[in-house]
């Protein structure tokens, strides 16, 4: 638990000490500074990701350029994928969804790249784990479903001799499923319990 509780703090450290250089970098965006000072007041919610999921409660994506000049705005906000482009209305909503809020940042300043990166990495991990044991769960249902079903051919198989061979076939290709994702299941367990928990 105290690894738990270090590493969060230092994350969060990280997070202030990256959203304080940004605030510095940007003073003359106005937008950026209001949505800025909006997560410096509880960091423990920002998130920076390498891509923004299309079904995340709080989203936004901050560009902060030195010496390029982007034809696209410097801030976008997201509410469960549909675009926000007013700061404050995103705010309001913000404030009533307690929720983690996603930030994709795209930067040419090689301080915020350094800032950010170990911060990515984290999340992205976070949600490698999570589409794995989603998949397991999937897995395991479909394979009791696959179990119920060759349970049920075998009975027939007792009552009904003249469709032997038929079901002998179905019988085959559900053992050959089964064990496929046997195997997969195995896989994916030894690949989350080699992971480090964080």
């Amino acid at each position: 638990m105290g690894h738990r509780q270090r590493y969060g703090w230092t994350m969060r450290e990280e997070t202030d000490k990256l959203l304080i250089y940004l605030g510095r970098l940007t003073g003359q965006v106005p937008i950026l500074q209001m949505v800025l000072g909006y997560l410096m007041a509880d960091p423990t919610r920002v998130r920076f990701v390498d891509s923004l999921r299309t079904d995340a409660e709080l989203g936004m994506s901050i560009s902060a350029h030195r010496r390029i000049e982007l034809p696209i705005s410097p801030w976008q906000g997201f509410i469960r994928g549909v675009p926000v482009p007013d700061p404050v209305a995103w705010i309001q909503a913000a404030r009533a969804i307690r929720a983690d809020i996603e930030i994709r940042l795209s930067s040419d300043d090689p301080i915020v790249m350094q800032l950010v990166q170990p911060l990515i990495g984290p999340v992205r991990e976070q949600r490698e784990r999570q589409a794995m044991e989603e998949r397991m769960h999937g897995l395991r249902q479909e394979l009791d479903r696959t179990l119920d079903l060759y349970n049920e051919v075998r009975h027939l198989m007792e009552i009904d001799q003249e469709r032997h061979q038929e079901l002998e076939k179905f019988l085959t290709m559900a053992e050959t499923e089964m064990q496929n994702m046997g195997r997969e299941l195995t896989q994916l367990k030894a690949r989350i319990e080699d992971e480090p928990t964080s």
